[in-house]
């Protein structure tokens, strides 16, 4: 959006009168906060509590995609809000005229709380629907977050809908950030190069000292543990079931969401145990049950963007990690077994597994997850607001 429209809305809402304030964050984000376990969600609550400068932050729901009259908002700590917003008319998330007409509602509804706020107004974007809103907030500036493509996730008739929205929030901001180096060859042209603000990980929260499950401790070691979606688009299951097949000695424990065909290779294999989706608030605990940590994703298609966040956490844990040789991977400076195809993948669990028990080994990847913490993400991004908000 350029500065002389974004003047002239904001001089409409006759917010240059109030008083000064720290500037406040509007994130609209792709993920609703319940979700919790998210990059967005991290953030949100970093930038509100950080000592380092702290922020104001209304993190915003994406609108249902059935009908919600009501807009709430609540307090979640000092400086951090949750918001829900209406959505008058329902399957906004495949008409573009509904996502219109949705977005310029809950921009009515925002407007008001956030007239009643003074100070700048940033505006976070993380969803590509959400880029009707730019222009509708009185914000002084637009950073897009770029950590995945959207319309890879939908179904074919509907990409074209929202590989038109990816185009629509680029251009609107101010800043793009990526969560990988190898993303920004994904998404459109912008004239301000990306800047690279990898995922980060909450290292108090992977302490390897703490609980297990009581249901693992029950299960044959050693284990080989994921914490992910179990899919195609992503996963590779045949991988793991290669493996697996060499390796009858190994328990594989793959934890999370699931479709039938991300499973189907792994099927009748005694030695892989699916489990179903679990809170994230359980997730240190099935990571400190695991000896080694596996991020087995394709590569060389589309997915080779991806910067797997639960990579530190394996790390933080002090789990030794075996992954695929994604470009953010490689590009890591950190204690990572990096390999390709069921040989290289069965000999790196193997090497993996000799430094389970190292004090050393289990130090340095404790360090590497400290030097990579949503603290350091978050000094980055209110670095990144400074360079973009008008002096």
């Amino acid at each position: 959006m350029g500065s002389a429209q974004r003047d002239a809305v904001t001089a409409g809402a006759g917010t240059h009168a109030l008083a000064p304030a720290s500037p406040l964050v509007i994130m609209l984000s792709a993920s609703p906060w319940s979700a919790a376990a998210h990059r967005q969600h991290a953030l949100a609550g970093e930038l509100a509590r950080s000592p380092r400068g702290r922020l104001r932050v209304l993190f915003v729901d994406p609108p249902t995609n059935g009908i919600r009259w009501r807009f709430e908002v609540a307090e979640i700590d000092d400086g951090l809000w949750h918001a829900v917003v209406p959505a008058a008319l329902p399957f906004g998330r495949q008409s573009p005229v509904v996502n219109l007409v949705n977005r310029v509602v809950a921009a009515r509804s925002l407007r008001a709380w956030l007239n009643g706020r003074p100070g700048t107004r940033v505006l976070w974007l993380d969803e590509d629907l959400a880029h009707p809103m730019v222009g509708r907030l009185g914000e002084a500036a637009v950073v897009y977050d770029a950590t995945d493509l959207d319309w890879t996730f939908t179904r074919r008739w509907n990409r074209r809908n929202l590989r038109r929205s990816l185009r629509r929030a680029v251009v609107s901001a101010d800043q793009v950030l990526v969560s990988s180096a190898a993303l920004p060859g994904h998404l459109p042209p912008v004239t301000r190069p990306p800047i690279v603000v990898a995922n980060g990980c909450d290292t108090d929260l992977f302490e390897p000292d703490g609980p297990v499950p009581r249901w693992m401790e029950a299960i044959p070691r050693p284990i080989v543990g994921y914490l992910g979606r179990i899919d195609v688009r992503a996963f590779d299951g045949e991988l793991v079931a290669d493996v697996a097949r060499r390796h009858p000695e190994w328990t594989f424990v793959l934890v999370g969401p699931s479709t039938k065909a991300g499973v189907a290779p792994m099927a009748g294999l005694a030695n892989v145990r699916i489990v179903d989706e679990v809170p994230f608030s359980m997730a240190p605990a099935i990571v400190r049950g695991c000896d080694v940590g596996i991020i087995p994703y394709r590569t060389g298609g589309l997915i080779d963007y991806v910067h797997p966040k639960k990579l530190y956490e394996y790390l933080a844990a002090g789990k030794p990690v075996v992954a695929t040789g994604l470009p953010a991977v490689r590009s890591l400076d950190a204690p990572v077994h990096v390999a390709n195809g069921p040989d290289e993948f069965a000999d790196a669990i193997s090497a993996a597994l000799a430094t389970v028990h190292s004090p050393q080994h289990c130090d340095e990847r404790r360090s590497a997850a400290m030097a990579n913490t949503w603290t350091a993400r978050g000094d980055q991004i209110r670095d990144v607001i400074r360079s973009v908000v008008p002096a």
